[in-house]
């Protein structure tokens, strides 16, 4: 999958500057250019040095309140 075929797939939105360094920082990698956040579902787009580009994918369970796990899937440019 590529960068752009993701974007529309997750409907993703760029961030502004000072969120997109908040949340790098918080997911520990070196920039996150896009983000998707609905009820109990996270999609990001990050670029972490070596590895290129990476959608990570995560979901939080209406009944435990907690994260069922994360998916990372490795995009094309």
């Amino acid at each position: 999958m590529t960068v752009e075929q993701a974007i529309k797939k997750f409907k993703l939105e760029p961030l502004n500057l000072a969120a997109a360094k908040a949340k790098a920082k918080e997911l520990n990698v070196d920039e996150v250019l896009y983000m998707n956040v609905q009820k109990n579902k996270y999609a990001y787009i990050v670029k972490d040095g070596a590895r290129g580009y990476i959608l990570y994918q995560d979901e939080i369970s209406f009944y435990t309140k907690m994260y069922k796990g994360l998916k990372m899937t490795q995009l094309e440019p």
